[in-house]
């Protein structure tokens, strides 16, 4: 497993928090302010290490406090509300009473010691209120439960709390270090608690630029061309757009010379400078462009802003085709030379874009971002096009180049027209574009300009306007984005309960619809002869219920067909029982996605009851042929194939969590009754992606799924059926996968990197 997952991405999902409880032991960090620095890390060791058997002492009971409150944690989903106060109270007081000896020897360190102490324990009981709040609304979250947390988070340096500004004296320091892993632990604690509620940012689980280097030396050496192959091509002229401001000359110039540098002959440089104050932007180009004659520059008399600037190099542009290069980013050598190829390859194609990854100030590569072929949900959520972007430069004028008013998501905006033109985009599984990172940059930190995050919101919103779509625009996170399409009546839904463990049928079922408030709702529960009874009563309690009887003889699929024969809804939900909704309106979610014109199978984002994700769809071609996405990971995640909290357009999804309108589902002829448990979905999903429509994986209808059971793998023999049926034409490579990723398991994780 590469380092980029960590612990956390273990079976248990706590294996890193269990080791900060341990708060005991000085761990001083080595300084980073040269010799001096090291001088007094040095220092602080030796005269901190006589003291460390003291420090023991002091955390000895607070780390069994810590390991107490972690595995309490662990066990949320089953913690009955009473016992866990009543089992961790005790424990709040983070020393031994009556002990005389350690309270010497605190007060002869200082009075402070005592602040500290009564600190530390009231985080303790705040850590255990906020755990007995999160027990009362697991699986959900509510607003005063995540402020709990955030308090927490914002508490968690008890020693600054303790000693306010006062820096330097032995025994603060001694303080300072003897707490260090313990603020650790607090902060580590408070996130764990808001993850596990569904309510935490997105965990960054990227190769580090060690691993991502390997990788790339590799795989991007095997895709070189030989130098033939450029001297042959005879392909289009591309005129790239570059917009320049107050562009820092050793980044300007390195764009230049990785535009200089590119093995396709062919190019033409459109640099605009947007009115600069200075002139050395003008001094710079110029002075190419004597040496270059395919450079064309234009100094604007007046600043006008990214999207006019752009405008007016596109005013130059006499190419075929236009690619948008960022002023202080630069290209890979081949860049054109393998857009070219893929032209040659797809002719017809009107947009291409290919991968990314970020350069430093220090010229190393690092957070690649790989891309899936053309997904117009996932691009309303996100742009995840961005660079490199080459566009068919008629259909660019047609469509009206940049709009002006969507300054710092000006790409965004333009894609979503372009996606409304077209859907001849074609996707370059290469990294051929190096994003510049530096300070105040959206590459950076997109919380960096928010008012980038809100043109990128206002474009979303204007695109569903354009395409007579109803939908209300939120933003979940700088730059990411959720469409709310509504529920123009309540569908009645067919709610058709599988699989799950035996003997808790009526339980579980009981359990789920005190759950939901959807209110067109029947419920059909397969079940076996000894829980039969159990669900008359319920069915007594509950007209909308009723058990059908499935004989074991019958397969996975058999089972399912069943099910919707003795349903009379519109909708037909397949969930595997034992899943609850994660947050409300999560079946509400799955039926307005369902009702889109176009759409076909949709399915909801599953997570274990240790907050690591089960599945956000599947994909195909993976592992023995159908492989979870980002299955293992924590609950939300970044990884190079973007994020778990995406909405994404998907090749199949799951029978745990999958809903299908009932005259699609009989149009296709159902589950095919000879397919495996995997396989009946798979073929399914093939089915109706035939009939042109779209299959969906939401991340906003999230379901806690309490089954552990692995997914039975595929015999060859079915896999290459389905294949041919799913996949046809694309060699076994699922088009909203990656090439570059692991093909034992669809987690993100570089290929050859596990």
């Amino acid at each position: 497993m590469s380092s980029r997952q960590g612990a956390e991405a273990g079976p248990a999902g706590y294996e890193a928090l269990r080791k900060l409880a341990d708060s005991r032991g000085l761990d001083i960090p080595s300084s980073h302010r040269g010799a001096v620095g090291q001088g007094v890390t040095w220092a602080k060791r030796r005269l901190l290490h006589p003291i460390e058997p003291l420090q023991h002492a002091l955390l000895e009971r607070q780390s069994r406090f810590n390991a107490a409150l972690v595995s309490w944690l662990a066990q949320l989903p089953r913690n009955p509300v009473k016992e866990s106060r009543e089992a961790l109270f005790p424990l709040v007081a983070p020393v031994f009473k009556g002990d005389e000896a350690l309270g010497w020897r605190l007060s002869a360190l200082s009075w402070q010691g005592e602040a500290l102490l009564a600190r530390q324990q009231a985080w303790n009981r705040a850590a255990v209120e906020a755990l007995v709040a999160a027990a009362e609304v697991w699986p959900r979250w509510t607003d005063p439960v995540i402020a709990q947390c955030t308090a927490l988070a914002s508490g968690a340096d008890v020693v600054e709390a303790a000693w306010g500004r006062q820096k330097g004296r032995m025994a603060s320091v001694f303080w300072r270090e003897a707490w260090r892993r313990q603020i650790a632990f607090h902060h580590a604690f408070a996130e764990a608690l808001k993850r596990a509620l569904g309510a935490a940012k997105p965990k960054m689980l990227l190769p580090t630029p060690a691993e991502y280097e390997a990788w790339w030396t590799v795989h991007e050496r095997a895709s070189r061309a030989p130098a033939e192959t450029v001297k042959s091509t005879q392909g289009p002229r591309f005129s790239l757009a570059v917009p320049a401001y107050e562009t820092p000359e050793p980044y300007l110039r390195a764009c230049i010379e990785s535009v200089l540098a590119q093995t396709y002959p062919d190019w033409q440089l459109c640099i605009v400078d947007d009115g600069s104050r200075g002139s050395g932007v003008e001094h710079v180009v110029r002075a190419y462009a004597r040496r270059e004659p395919r450079i064309v520059f234009e100094r604007l008399a007046r600043n006008v802003g990214i999207a006019r600037a752009t405008n007016a190099a596109l005013a130059h542009a006499t190419g075929d085709f236009v690619a948008f290069l960022d002023h202080d980013d630069v290209l890979a050598p081949r860049a054109l030379e393998v857009v070219a190829q893929h032209m040659a390859d797809a002719p017809e194609g009107e947009v291409f874009y290919s991968d990314e990854d970020k350069i430093d100030a220090h010229g190393v590569r690092h957070a690649p971002s790989f891309k899936p072929a053309l997904s117009p949900d996932l691009l309303r959520s996100v742009n995840y096009i961005c660079h490199f972007l080459v566009v068919r430069t008629r259909l660019l004028q047609e469509v009206g180049g940049i709009r002006p008013g969507f300054e710092g998501a000006q790409d965004h905006e333009l894609l979503l027209r372009l996606v409304e033109r077209t859907q001849r985009f074609h996707h370059i599984p290469e990294v051929l574009y190096h994003w510049r990172v530096h300070a105040g940059s959206t590459s950076s930190d997109a919380s960096a300009k928010p008012a980038a995050s809100e043109a990128g919101r206002r474009a979303v919103e204007e695109h569903l306007q354009r395409q007579a779509e109803a939908g209300t625009v939120e933003t979940t996170e700088p730059g990411v984005y959720r469409v709310r399409y509504p529920l123009v009546e309540a569908s009645r839904v067919s709610l058709l309960l599988h699989g799950g463990q035996e003997g808790t049928e009526a339980r579980d079922t009981r359990e789920l619809l005190g759950r939901m408030g959807y209110p067109a709702l029947e419920v059909r529960a397969a079940c076996t002869a000894p829980a039969a009874e159990a669900f008359s009563l319920l069915t007594a309690e509950d007209p909308r219920v009723r058990g059908v009887l499935i004989p074991r003889a019958g397969g996975h699929a058999a089972m399912l067909n069943a099910l919707v024969r003795e349903s009379s809804g519109e909708l037909l939900l397949f969930l595997e029982r034992g899943c609850i909704p994660a947050e409300p309106g999560a079946l509400e979610e799955l039926v307005s996605q369902v009702l889109r014109p176009g759409y076909g199978a949709i399915g909801g984002t599953l997570v274990r009851e240790d907050g690591l994700l089960d599945s956000a769809g599947w994909v195909l071609g993976v592992g023995s042929g159908v492989s979870p996405l980002f299955a293992g990971l924590p609950d939300p995640a970044l990884t190079v194939l973007g994020g778990s909290r995406w909405v994404r357009n998907l090749s199949a999804v799951p029978s745990t969590c999958l809903m299908i309108r009932r005259s699609l589902f009989e149009q296709v002829g159902g589950f095919d009754e000879e397919d495996s448990e995997a396989g009946c979905a798979v073929a399914l999903c093939a089915r109706v992606r035939q009939r042109g429509l779209r299959i969906l994986g939401t991340p906003h209808a999230r379901w806690v799924r309490r089954a552990r059971s692995l997914l039975p793998p595929l015999s060859p023999k079915e896999w290459e059926r389905l294949r041919q049926q799913a996949l046809p034409g694309t060699a076994g490579a699922d088009p909203f996968y990656h090439p570059g990723l692991s093909k034992e398991q669809a987690d993100g994780r570089l290929l050859g990197n596990g």
